[in-house]
């Protein structure tokens, strides 16, 4: 069944005020992220672009991390991770990663949006304050990507979907965005008004670690999955 996206404004806060390590992940897109975040900066990170492949890399790529930052993996506070939408696969790996971690230490585990992460990372490590509005196009595997509307604040004007290609017109034509970004955007190229800023790269779990101890909480959401759309598999039909 196809999940109503859930914007931050919906959710209640989740999770206790956070005070020790977090540990971000995301597989939801075309890479595979871990960050520890402590001290309110990275303590240590490693991504690596990837469509495939993120069960063999994620559990590796957190030990890694957790050397590098010498700490034990009972010592952090709470685990973040990317909620989507993105690949079905990638993004279920990323969850049951997280929430295995979360039971096992015992800490809570925090979702963030793909999209909020996505212009978070784009954008800098200071969130614009006085800016023009953000279009965040996230590939969705088809040729419509899955779009966000945010202000400037990073809040979703609207709540995100997969767009059909009328509607990414009329958006494109909205004349409070100013700027886009996210992995699919190269697909509306054309479309694109020529004054906006064009932000490209990937999304990288310290975005989500930063935007989880973001004070207000105005980012945090369940840790459950965003599709946006039913995946591309076939159900088995029921005998009767």
């Amino acid at each position: 069944m196809q999940q109503t996206p859930a914007t931050n404004a919906d959710m209640p806060s989740v999770s206790p005020a956070l005070d020790g390590p977090i540990l971000a992940i995301d597989a939801a897109g075309h890479a595979c992220s871990v960050a520890l975040w402590q001290h309110q900066a990275v303590a240590a990170a490693e991504h690596r672009a990837m469509s495939h492949g993120q069960a063999a890399e994620l559990l590796p790529m957190i030990d890694r991390v957790m050397h590098e930052a010498n700490l034990d993996l009972r010592q952090v506070a709470a685990v973040a991770v990317a909620v989507g939408p993105g690949g079905f696969t990638g993004l279920r790996i990323g969850l049951a990663t997280a929430r295995g971690l979360g039971l096992a230490i015992g800490c809570p585990v925090i979702g963030i949006s793909s999209f909020q992460a996505m212009a978070a990372h784009l954008l800098g490590p200071v969130l614009p304050a006085d800016g023009g509005d953000i279009l965040v196009a996230l590939d969705s595997r088809r040729v419509e990507p899955y779009l966000a509307w945010l202000a400037p604040d990073l809040s979703f004007r609207r709540p995100p979907k997969l767009l059909n290609l009328d509607e990414i017109a009329t958006l494109l034509a909205e004349p409070a965005i100013g700027a886009i970004c996210g992995d699919a955007m190269q697909g509306l190229a054309a479309q694109i008004p020529a004054a906006w800023q064009r932000f490209a790269g990937d999304n990288t779990a310290a975005a989500i670690a930063r935007l989880a101890t973001d004070p207000a909480r105005r980012f945090i959401l369940p840790a459950d999955p965003h599709y946006l759309r039913p995946p591309d598999i076939s159900q088995p039909k029921v005998a009767g």
